[in-house]
């Protein structure tokens, strides 16, 4: 059969589907707006005027520092590495189990009665850069051996990189409240010269330590959660990226599909599910990760 009539028999029985799917995760920015509104909140709870959080000195001491000492610890790669993963803060991608492992079973059955050519068609429909780069080596032939060696090391540099750009968010935040600390000193030395004018010395003291919590927010509501929230998209992109792993080398030694199933299958949490309606195999539950009891 043609590719033209393998892509067209893969799109009408619904094979071709995206391997991840970025969807918005609203507990980002309902956080991060949380972390700020309550600031805000117990302020006017306690009759302080929003405006008086605003300070533009403050501001540039506690974030141009902590991004200057943050660029100073990373090379350029990984802080353009860490630019380019923020946005899976929002639009994280994300692989359920049970559609993923249902994927590689059809891509391995697809295989056995068509051969490895038969998934040229499929890798269009791979969003996962990883996994098309997976599966154009086998359509192409390589040795098997030669496969699974390259994706494993790629996997691991991969995996490295996004950590250490992940870590720079993290490396932002152990700056900042330094910084607050240097911007509430400035302030407050700036205070120093108006001893003579004991009426403005309340207010100058009060706008010099706003520095001070503008470290501790950028640190503890937005850089370190960031940073933890990174390393979870990057460990679930791992797990489903090792699945796919094996699912392949399951694919390339010609493994029985039920036998396949239960090897992906074990790489996740257990919970009662009702298999595939096009799948008469019987197979083990999956869960998320996260929906871990």
């Amino acid at each position: 059969m043609a590719n033209e009539e393998i892509k067209s028999t893969l799109d009408g029985r619904g094979y071709k589907k995206p391997t991840a799917k970025n969807r918005l995760d609203l507990l980002f920015p309902f956080g991060l707006a949380g972390g700020f509104a309550a600031l805000l909140g117990a302020a006017m709870v306690d009759g302080t005027s929003p405006i008086a959080f605003l300070n533009l000195a403050a501001l540039i001491i506690v974030v141009g520092g902590a991004v200057s000492a943050s660029m100073v610890q990373h090379p350029w790669p990984i802080a353009k590495r860490a630019l380019l993963i923020i946005k899976w803060g929002f639009y994280p991608p994300h692989y359920d189990p049970a559609e993923f492992i249902d994927e590689i079973v059809d891509w391995a059955k697809k295989a056995k009665s068509g051969g490895l050519l038969s998934m040229d068609a499929l890798i269009e429909g791979v969003e996962d850069p990883f996994m098309r780069k997976g599966l154009q080596m086998a359509v192409d032939g390589i040795e098997s051996v030669v496969i699974l060696k390259t994706l494993r090391l790629r996997l691991h540099t991969q995996t490295e990189v996004d950590m250490m750009a992940a870590s720079l968010y993290e490396a932002a935040g152990g700056y900042a409240p330094t910084f607050g600390i240097m911007g509430a000193v400035t302030g407050l030395i700036e205070v120093m010269h108006h001893l003579n004018d004991p009426s403005t010395l309340g207010t100058g003291i009060a706008a010099a330590f706003v520095s001070t919590i503008y470290g501790l927010v950028l640190a503890n509501v937005i850089c370190i959660p960031t940073a933890n929230r990174l390393r979870g998209v990057i460990a679930e992109q791992l797990v489903a990226r090792n699945v796919f792993l094996d699912g392949l080398a399951g694919i390339l030694r010609g493994t029985n599909t039920m036998e396949l199933r239960e090897v992906l299958e074990s790489y996740y949490l257990p919970k009662t599910r009702t298999p595939p309606p096009h799948d008469t195999e019987k197979s083990a539950p999956l869960t998320d990760m996260g929906n871990a009891a």
